[in-house]
């Protein structure tokens, strides 16, 4: 069943499609009743195409090309204009974390899926690093990107908590050729030149039958942090957060008759710095600098991030049902080096037994990664003015490894520490709709996953002791559901409500022994966490198609969820004894009030608070979750406007906040909280285009904005000797050009 919607671009795929965009979108005026036709959006968050105003939940589309334009060029750009999702950095390219809709980070497995097309890239583990590292895909070969918020268990599985972002690839060319190519050089104040080259072609081999697209690209990422000489602050190397990505892709989609489809796809990323950008503050409660604005002592080291991923997708319509087998393999492997000889040189000479002085060096070596294997069989009714199905069956194996090297020089082994694990997990899913008029219908869906996961643990040295674990195993069964109904009032608006839950699979735990009682003083399983979703909402559109607008408010409960644990000092991870209570609403509106011209504002509220004492997590009841702030808004703009000929002209930009939040629990002994001010920026770009050539100027971060994004008062010895901070890239301003042909 095709539902057309007339003149639609919902306000929440405005926030990209038209605010930010050159004209991606079609804006044509009706000159006899002034309607404003806007081209349906498309998306695929259900598991089957679907017009955005059918998707009961709140799901923002956005095409990467209207950011990577305008000088937002990685993933937490985009992230930053949606509201309900947080992303925060880690200080080096592809690291970080993603909370939404007051849902956090709050151990190592994540609580925010991401996926290539069909294909999970989150780790289901605890061991794997997983939940603060991610593809970064903007650059790749990407039609668009979807972010889903709430709970996606039923459809989507384990850690897809707080909600899910999906890279949806571009298809290849059946017809004829397509290519394009770009170049783009930014310069940041107080730092150094940066460049991007994007190139990709999609050819018909056997036209309407098989074509393949061939993409690549290359990024450096200007640094603007430098390291300097703890001693007095000299700059030994300048810009020394600088980073490099590049990444490739092919995808071949045969058709060999009307019911068969056949995908292979391919996608290689790497990302490497030479130095964290996190940078020395004067005092733990103090934005100030140590040395300057952006310097930090840290000596340099090599961080390293790859992605590898396999898939292969074949679809076969019956006609009254179609299957779809997708079979994939994804890899990621992160390493990090990191100088520790100012910290641990002495120590390191007096376990060692050597005269002070003897040590000359001490490095920490980490190495961490997960090689993740999916089957997924996906039975989908066809289109149906009655009832609608889909029924599947999942199976995932994922093998991850992390080591930790801590090594002096003159030889000696500090520690060591080696904890592989294991994880598969098989499922069974089906979600149906029944439509009682074209007006109302119902949802319902549910999920059952069967888990395991083993764990071995080898530690060695006088840091860590000696212990030797094997086969740790951990079995589990966790049921999720969705339930929905729709409601179109008329082809202007549709109300939804929907219930939805997600989980994280349990975990073995790795032991703490107590060095008085030999005893494991960690928790030996971190058990399963699941959160509950209630949401409302309504999206439509007014005044003859010039006001379009998207409203949700939403509830969360996520009880005895896993963090990390305080015990004896020392973080491990288990289950807070209470939950999280979270509760906001979303708001987007765009405006057309005039020819060419679309305005789109947003704006979010988030509260997320402990529901009772938690002495594991240093928590007290009614706290406000660390790193979430409360509020979350911008104001967006684009204006069309003719040059000369075929030539046509864009000015656009936006205005975005964050506001404040607080950067630890109130009586955490690990962290001293510290309030962290709310921040507003403003992005500004223009450009002139014919169709085939593209150019453009941009400046992010217009009025140079020295804001701070996150803070780390880590606490030893009851004081805070090294605070730093991660701050807002300075002002950048850029140009660039692309051919399309």
């Amino acid at each position: 069943m095709t539902r057309t919607i007339r003149g639609r671009c919902f306000a929440s795929t405005c926030i990209s499609a038209i605010a930010l965009s050159g004209g991606v979108l079609a804006q044509d005026q009706n000159t006899e009743n002034e309607d404003f036709e806007l081209e349906e959006i498309i998306v695929t968050a259900g598991r089957r195409s679907q017009s955005l105003q059918d998707v009961p939940a709140a799901v923002v589309a956005v095409s990467p090309d209207d950011y990577k334009f305008k000088g937002l060029q990685q993933i937490e750009d985009v992230l930053n204009y949606i509201p309900g999702i947080e992303y925060t950095e880690s200080g080096s390219p592809g690291r970080g974390t993603i909370a939404a809709r007051g849902v956090p980070q709050s151990s190592a497995t994540p609580v925010f899926g991401v996926y290539v097309d069909d294909t999970p890239l989150t780790s289901n583990t605890n061991f794997g690093n997983g939940s603060s590292i991610l593809l970064d895909g903007l650059l790749l070969d990407v039609e668009r990107i979807e972010v889903i918020k709430g709970p996606q268990g039923t459809l989507f599985g384990a850690t897809s908590v707080g909600g899910l972002l999906r890279y949806i690839s571009r298809d290849p060319a059946l017809e004829e050729l397509r290519a394009s190519f770009s170049a783009d050089v930014s310069s940041t104040k107080s730092g150094e030149w940066g460049e991007t080259f994007t190139g990709k072609v999609s050819v018909p081999l056997i036209k309407n039958k098989l074509g393949i697209t061939v993409a690549g690209y290359y990024q450096h990422q200007a640094g603007f942090v430098d390291s300097v000489d703890p001693a007095d602050g000299t700059v030994l190397f300048e810009d020394a957060n600088g980073g490099e990505s590049i990444g490739y892709s092919g995808d071949l989609l045969f058709t060999p008759t009307d019911e068969l489809e056949v995908r292979l796809k391919y996608v290689k990323q790497e990302n490497e710095s030479e130095f964290l950008s996190s940078v020395n503050l004067a005092g733990p409660e103090t934005e100030d600098g140590l040395f300057g604005d952006y310097a930090s002592l840290d000596a340099p080291g090599p961080t390293d991030l790859d992605f590898e991923i396999y898939s292969g997708t074949v679809n076969y319509d019956f006609g009254s049902f179609s299957l779809t087998s997708t079979t994939s393999h994804a890899e990621y492997e992160t390493s990090s080096t990191i100088d520790f000889t100012a910290g641990f040189a002495g120590l390191a000479d007096l376990l060692a037994g050597n005269p002070p002085g003897t040590t000359t060096g001490v490095n920490f070596v980490g190495l961490s990664g997960s090689e993740k294997t999916v089957q997924e069989v996906r039975l989908t009714s066809a289109d149906s003015d009655t009832f609608e199905w889909i029924a599947g069956f999942y199976y995932t194996n994922e093998e991850t490894f992390n080591i930790q090297d801590v090594n002096a020089t003159p030889a000696f082994n500090l520690l060591f520490a080696d904890f592989p694990s294991e994880y598969t997990e098989y499922a069974g899913f089906a979600n149906a709709t029944y439509y009682f008029n074209k007006n109302f219908d119902i949802s319902g869906g549910i999920r059952i996953s069967k888990n395991e996961i083993s764990l071995d643990f080898n530690t060695s040295g006088p840091l860590a002791g000696e212990s030797a674990i094997v086969g740790e195993v951990l079995e589990d069964t966790v049921d999720t559901y969705l339930f929905a109904a729709r409601y179109r009032v008329d082809e202007d608006l549709s109300l939804y409500a929907r219930v939805a839950s997600g989980y994280r699979p349990a975990q073995a735990n790795i032991p703490i022994i107590d060095p008085f009682t030999g005893e494991d003083i960690a928790p030996p399983v971190v058990e399963a966490d699941q959160a509950w979703s209630y949401e409302v909402g309504a999206k439509g559109t007014a005044a003859d198609g010039k006001v379009d607008f998207d409203i949700a408010l939403w509830r969360i409960s996520w009880d005895n969820f896993q963090s990390e644990v305080v015990a004896n000092g020392v973080t491990t991870g288990g289950n807070a004894v209470g939950g999280i209570t979270a509760y906001g609403f979303e708001s987007v509106l765009t405006v057309r009030p005039v020819e060419n011209l679309s305005i789109t504002g947003n704006l979010g509220y988030t509260s997320s608070t402990l529901d009772e004492d938690e002495p594991g997590i240093q928590g007290l009841e009614g706290d406000n979750v660390p790193n979430l702030p409360n509020w979350k808004g911008s104001l967006q703009w684009n204006y069309v406007f003719d040059v000369s000929g075929e030539w046509s002209g864009t000015f656009g930009g936006g205005i975005r906040y964050i506001g404040g939040f607080d950067s630890a629990f109130r009586q955490s002994v690990t962290q001293l909280g510290v309030p962290v001010d709310g921040r507003t920026f403003a992005d500004v770009n223009v450009g002139v285009s014919n169709g085939t050539v593209h150019l453009g100027l941009y400046a992010t971060n217009l009025f140079d904005n020295r804001a701070l994004l996150s803070r780390d008062n880590t606490v030893l010895g009851g004081a805070v000797p090294a605070p730093t901070g991660i701050f807002e890239r300075p002002r950048t301003i850029g140009a660039n050009i692309r051919v399309d042909f």
